[in-house]
């Protein structure tokens, strides 16, 4: 365990220690004062007994009248009997009210209850304090960990591409003889690396965007299905894909979407599929109408995704911590982008396991058929 983990443990540990023994000192302070109030109402009818008998002897009241009246004035809190078979006057009974004694008990157990009240509930917000502290501080750690990896990744992202197109074109230069089909061969594998950088600063974009609010979609119907077509072979074509994409998608499907968008979504999501998975192993794409909503899927054979993962999966710079995950390219942004994109859409995304391996990602268009 960290070292500012344990110090924040133990804080947190005698924050709520301190307020536990607030509370139970307030507790015992007022049953401490309980108890003297109940002593000094037993021993008060001895004062009062003393107290009327010298006002007797001072002869301040002939008769009982004044007499309960001078003692219910100044003893609110006790009963007074007179024995009437002889001389009232000297002869009577002083005892403590029911009520006196009721109003004590229950000056107790409201004190204890509230005492009790606020000390629980005190606790319970300490507790919730201290565990949005501690999930506030992991999130912010865990932020600053995966922007450090999406540096070193953007890096890396940026650096080979440039290094390979630079490569190439030494090349071409140094060797301005060379055969034909070689040096279309370095072309095209410039364009790959220049196409490659291109959507990587098109989804850096798109992030930035996203997350500042600055960008806008312009919904319109779409044939959805010709699209879905169009950016698959855009994607594979020129990656030399081809043979490993299958596609299952209903004809002539119009949604109310934005163009520009949908593509980045289907085209983050076919990169995510085949980058994960063996190249000996397919990728399907599947589009079809369920009613008044539109469902994609992409479909992939690899290794799928840990339950722990799904949780984070659409999180800004998450990666898995799966090492073949950490090996491959990637920034981290591709999920984040599909999920908030979708939003845009009022669309949702979820990560359902294939069998017997890979990841199935589900989009729902609801409510966008168009005619």
């Amino acid at each position: 365990m960290k070292k500012p983990a344990i110090i924040f443990a133990v804080l947190s540990v005698y924050i709520v220690a301190a307020f536990a023994w607030w509370t139970y000192a307030h507790i015992k302070s007022s049953k401490d004062i309980f108890i003297e109030q109940g002593k000094y109402l037993e021993l008060l009818p001895y004062k009062a007994s003393l107290d009327v008998r010298g006002a007797v002897d001072q002869e301040m009241f002939r008769d009982t009248v004044s007499f309960r009246s001078y003692f219910n004035f100044n003893y609110p809190e006790l009963n007074l009997e007179f024995d009437h078979t002889q001389d009232p006057i000297y002869n009577y009974a002083i005892t403590p009210k029911k009520s006196a004694i009721e109003a004590i008990n229950k000056q107790y157990k409201r004190r204890v209850l509230m005492y009790g009240t606020e000390g629980i509930v005190m606790v319970l917000l300490l507790f919730w304090g201290i565990i949005w502290i501690y999930r506030s501080l992991q999130n912010r750690l865990n932020l600053k960990r995966q922007q450090s990896n999406f540096l070193l990744s953007i890096t890396h992202e940026l650096k080979t591409p440039i290094a390979s197109i630079k490569l190439y074109l030494e090349t071409l230069l140094k060797r301005p003889n060379l055969d034909k089909a070689q040096a279309e061969v370095m072309m095209r594998n410039s364009l790959n690396d220049v196409t490659r950088l291109r959507d990587l600063v098109e989804n850096l974009l798109m992030a930035a965007q996203l997350d500042t609010h600055q960008f806008t979609l312009s919904f319109a119907s779409i044939n959805i299905s010709n699209l879905t077509h169009e950016v698959a072979d855009k994607y594979v074509l020129p990656r030399n894909l081809q043979h490993r994409l299958k596609v299952q998608i209903q004809p002539d499907v119009y949604a109310n979407i934005d163009a520009i968008a949908m593509e980045m979504v289907i085209i983050n999501l076919l990169s995510n599929a085949f980058k994960y998975s063996p190249d000996d192993k397919p990728v399907t794409v599947t589009l079809h109408k369920e009613g008044s909503a539109v469902k994609i899927k992409v479909i992939d054979e690899g290794k799928g995704i840990s339950v722990e993962d799904k949780k984070s999966l659409f999180s800004k710079f998450y990666r898995a911590e799966d090492e073949n995950v950490r090996k491959s390219k990637g920034t981290g942004l591709g999920l984040f982008i599909v999920k908030n994109l979708l939003n845009h859409h009022n669309a949702s995304i979820i990560a359902n396991d294939n069998s017997p391996s890979g990841v199935i990602f589900e989009i729902t268009l609801q409510n966008h058929v168009t005619a």
